[in-house]
């Protein structure tokens, strides 16, 4: 039955990217609204919703006006002031996945990072000597629940993870049905040496300036704009190398992410960073949420984090997102709602009458 009011909803879904929206539209069970039609939105509230159920679930999905903290953190606090209910929010969508150096033995293309923390690693001072991040009260900030925490500690067990995976794996193939785009591409699975830059390796034209040094700087925009096919990456300063196959099962992992208004599109920094701080992925919007209303990262790894990004990854990594989103919001089951069912359970017990004086 559909919810007669906003503040019945307890679930948000938030989404930078149309792409990543229509990926977990797409597994919606049942739509109740869309764009407002029916549930409307408090005066002021600049974000665009649609209404649905996934599950058991009533969701509202949040259609974000661009990438980043900021844009997230406006979406997140207007959520809030329209729908009062909500406890829990999940961005949902792709993201950079870190393999950990030096073996880079985990984390490949299409599989899903679930956040248990978020890192904002571009808040710090920048000093002579290079950047510090600033490590105080803020970073503990909008940190997730002990109800969630239990339950992604329940999740890192190998059966919990294992059974999500297999959900996420169904969930997938249904999403597939619906339409191509959602399917693995037909594109070789490669990760490059960190040293290894995305460039023209010789002159190419006029405009061009790759071959001038070996500084990120010196790249010129054409080649940034080329994939690693049409630049001809050198496949010799692979790291590791994953062919096409139809019989790849999606791999979930838990863990710190990154977040920060900048992409990264460096394999060095990258190293940096997990190095430091240990996370296994890199996205814009989670530190923006985070603070506003209890919520989980939930995405696909569309890319590396270096400079050998690519978009034909982007709607198979939001299809595997959006799709784990689903398989988690089966499990997930709040304090008050299990209060409520054990209420339930008790108030439909026959209480045995007591005999009298006895008898």
């Amino acid at each position: 039955m559909r919810p007669k009011r906003r503040k019945d909803f307890a679930i948000a879904i938030i989404c930078a990217l149309p792409l990543e929206a229509e990926a977990v539209e797409a597994l919606f069970d049942e739509h109740y609204d869309r764009l407002g039609e029916y549930y409307s939105k408090q005066q002021g509230d600049a974000n665009a919703y649609i209404n649905g159920r996934i599950g058991k679930h009533d969701v509202v999905l949040c259609y974000m006006p661009g990438i980043g903290k900021g844009s997230a953190a406006s979406v997140a606090s207007n959520l809030r002031v329209s729908y009062i209910g909500i406890k829990l929010a999940l961005v949902v969508g792709i993201c950079g996945g870190a393999p950990p150096p030096p073996k880079y033995q985990e984390i490949f293309l299409g599989d899903v990072i679930i956040s248990d923390s978020v890192i904002e690693y571009d808040f710090g001072r920048q000093y002579p000597g290079g950047f510090q991040r600033k490590a105080a009260i803020q970073d503990t900030l909008g940190s997730p629940s002990q109800e969630i925490r239990a339950l992604l500690n329940g999740l890192r067990t190998e059966n919990a993870r294992s059974e999500l995976q297999d959900r996420t794996q169904q969930y997938l193939h249904i999403l597939q049905q619906k339409g191509s785009r959602w399917r693995r591409p037909r594109v070789n699975d490669i990760l490059f040496k960190a040293s290894y830059l995305h460039k023209h390796y010789s002159h190419t034209s006029s405009g061009c300036y790759c071959s001038q040094g070996d500084s990120p700087d010196d790249i010129c925009k054409e080649a940034l704009e080329m994939d690693c096919d049409k630049l001809k990456c050198d496949i010799s300063q692979k790291i590791r190398y994953r062919e096409i196959s139809g019989t790849i099962q999606t791999s979930i992992y838990i863990g710190p992410v990154a977040s920060a208004d900048t992409v990264m599109k460096s394999g060095l920094h990258r190293d940096e960073i997990v190095s430091k701080e240990n996370v296994i992925g890199f996205e814009m919007e989670g530190a923006g949420v985070r603070d506003n209303v209890p919520s989980i990262i939930i995405k696909g790894v569309c890319d590396y984090a270096d400079s050998h990004k690519s978009k034909s990854w982007q709607a198979y990594a939001a299809a595997t997102g959006a799709s784990a989103a689903k398989a988690f919001l089966e499990i997930w089951r709040p304090a008050n709602e299990v209060i409520c069912e054990r209420m339930m359970v008790q108030s439909k017990i026959q209480i045995p009458k007591q005999p009298l004086f006895g008898d």
